[in-house]
């Protein structure tokens, strides 16, 4: 149960604005429109109303996601070492830490999956754009010697 004052429909109806806007959280937090409210009150906020926007519960968490450097996989080994090499330091852990490392893992092992994918469609294009050109040649070999047959 929240500890602040009700949401007004005037406070529910700024934010619902917001959001439609495409304002995350963390931009509607800044913003200072709603007084009175922390951070987690928004969030919270937004959770409940999130099937008036799009019928779905998380939909205004996808205008928080942005285009990522797509690292090596050097980094992500090395990511993943020191979550391991966390874990097994730990003296105690509960659940939530448990959790985390799980997703950790998980995100590391789809990820591995995912670059290589990415590497081989970047060689297949490579490819097709090799065979394009040799295309183009051989069209151009093709006109040149029909107009050399032609005179």
């Amino acid at each position: 149960m929240g500890r602040g004052d009700n949401w007004t429909e005037f406070d529910i109806g700024l934010l619902m604005e917001m959001v439609r806007k495409g304002m995350t959280v963390q931009e509607i937090y800044a913003s200072g429109k709603l007084r009175g409210r922390t951070f987690d009150a928004i969030r919270d906020q937004m959770k409940g109303l999130g099937s008036q926007f799009t019928g779905q519960k998380k939909f205004f968490f996808t205008s928080q996601i942005q285009d990522a450097e797509i690292v090596g996989l050097e980094t992500i080994v090395k990511r993943f070492v020191d979550a391991f090499n966390k874990i097994c330091d730990m003296e105690s852990c509960d659940k939530l830490d448990l959790e985390r490392f799980r997703i950790i893992f998980s995100s590391a092992r789809v990820y591995f999956d995912i670059y290589f994918k990415l590497h081989k469609f970047e060689e297949v294009e490579s490819r097709v754009e090799r065979v394009e050109k040799l295309v183009e040649q051989l069209e151009a070999e093709k006109k040149a010697k029909v107009s050399q047959s032609e005179t």
